[in-house]
């Protein structure tokens, strides 16, 4: 009986064993390449480094190009994501070549080679440097309050920057997750190799005719209320200060009013308030999402963009006629961010064409998070005058409960609040340019 047991033992142990080896087999990882190519050739520079995510977010692979561009990863089958970027300043201007392959299935049964297809970025002058759109807390701590959305641009240069004539708005459908007609049933956006995209609702500009935003500083708009808000909830942030902006919509035709919430405080000065022109049949607002929008800006004169607008003949309805959206020229936008919900990846699409930006950053609202643009650590450490005024060991981004932080490692507020300058990544990918941070910057 004894040795009946023993035999049954060990073939069970054997049988487990093989299916063990079995598992471990399947699991071996599959070899494949990544060739870099910029306009139909490859991009022939040693030592860029190739980050391969898998479909999760999860796990990344590192590898480095060789001489022809090419890099290689082992990796377990499943479905990745692959992103690059290279970075070098050339007579003056920080260029960046940088491309996404979010395609990337690796089994036994497909091919081993990759493409990742490269865009040449010029940094420019102006930038996006944080957008608040997802709220905080209520006071009671039970709810979500949403009324607060600001942004924030920088002048990115030691230059002074003619703003004048920049233009905001955002991307078609409000929401990534939305079912998304721009695809027409395909992988591809019908507006990826054309002049134009989508933008939605409205289109804003400042109403001075002359403004400038001077070397390494900043312009905070608020978006739908210009008021304190700290006043009926300790977790939101003032927005009455005096130097801040607001998005006014005097003579837009929108439904927003002050019996919605849609407020200014006395404080801000009726110079600093934005207009804009309306485009949608019935608008009931700019709807700036809470949980996943695009953003841009562009760089047009007003009188054109207000054109653009009222020009109903010209409207795009591909997403319907209650989202009519005007063709804005993709030459004149000049810096793009896009968010995706954090736990609607599988359901969600880009918006933007690689041609504007690439990729996407996670956010999760209603906790108090902003997204933040990434530090250019090296052009930073560069600067000449900011010998020991840069701060480091950045704690601020949100890795520790949704994995997002700022890889340089600079904490760029500490540093500005020491009289650093700070240059921040223009990559014209989100992914790559920014991270969601704990707490909006403004919250001191």
């Amino acid at each position: 009986m004894m040795k009946r047991l023993f035999s049954i033992l060990m073939l069970a142990g054997i049988l487990l064993s093989v299916f063990s080896c079995q598992r471990k087999e399947r699991q071996v990882p599959l070899k494949i390449g990544v060739q870099l190519q910029f306009e139909g050739a490859s991009f022939d520079v040693e030592g860029i480094a190739v980050t391969l995510s898998d479909a999760g977010g999860t796990v990344d692979y590192q590898s480095v190009t060789n001489a022809s561009g090419y890099a290689v990863f082992e990796v377990p089958a499943g479905a990745y994501s692959a992103t690059s970027v290279y970075k070098f300043v050339e007579d003056g201007e920080r260029i960046a070549f940088n491309g996404t392959n979010a395609r990337i299935i690796v089994d036994e049964g497909t091919g081993s080679d990759f493409v990742i297809n490269l865009l040449k970025v010029v940094s420019q002058q102006v930038i996006i440097k944080e957008l608040y759109n997802g709220g905080c807390l209520s006071a009671d701590g039970l709810g979500a309050y949403q009324s607060d959305q600001y942004f924030i641009i920088y002048n990115n240069s030691s230059d002074p920057a003619d703003i004048s004539n920049l233009v905001f708005g955002i991307g078609c459908p409000y929401e990534s997750y939305t079912a998304n007609n721009y695809y027409a049933g395909g992988s591809e956006l019908i507006y990826e190799h054309l002049d134009w995209m989508p933008a939605c609702g409205a289109l804003w500009w400042f109403s001075a005719e002359e403004l400038t935003l001077e070397p390494y500083s900043q312009i905070v708009v608020a978006i739908k209320n210009a008021i304190d808000h700290t006043a009926t909830n300790p977790n939101s942030v003032d927005l009455s200060n005096p130097d801040y902006y607001w998005m006014c919509n005097s003579g837009l035709g929108m439904m927003y009013d002050r019996a919605r919430g849609y407020n200014v405080h006395e404080n801000i000065p009726k110079e600093h308030y934005l207009t804009g022109a309306a485009f949608a049949s019935s608008p009931s607002g700019w709807p700036m999402s809470t949980g996943s929008p695009t953003f841009f800006i562009g760089k047009m004169p007003r009188e054109q963009a207000k054109a653009l607008c009222l020009n109903n003949d010209e409207l795009d309805k591909t997403q319907g006629a209650m989202f009519a959206c005007v063709k804005f020229p993709k030459s004149c936008v000049y810096d793009a961010l896009e968010i995706w919900a954090k736990g609607n990846e599988a359901n969600s699409h880009v918006r933007f064409s690689a041609d504007v930006n690439s990729n996407y950053v996670l956010q999760t609202p209603k906790m108090g998070y902003s997204v933040y643009r990434n530090v250019d650590k090296e052009a930073t450490e560069a600067l000449e005058e900011n010998a020991g005024k840069l701060v480091y060991n950045y704690a601020g981004g949100t890795e520790d409960v949704e994995g997002s932080t700022d890889p340089s490692g600079i904490d760029a507020e500490a540093s500005i609040a020491n009289g650093a300058h700070i240059i921040y990544s223009d990559t014209n990918d989100s992914f790559i340019d920014f991270h969601q941070r704990k707490v909006f910057s403004l919250k001191k």
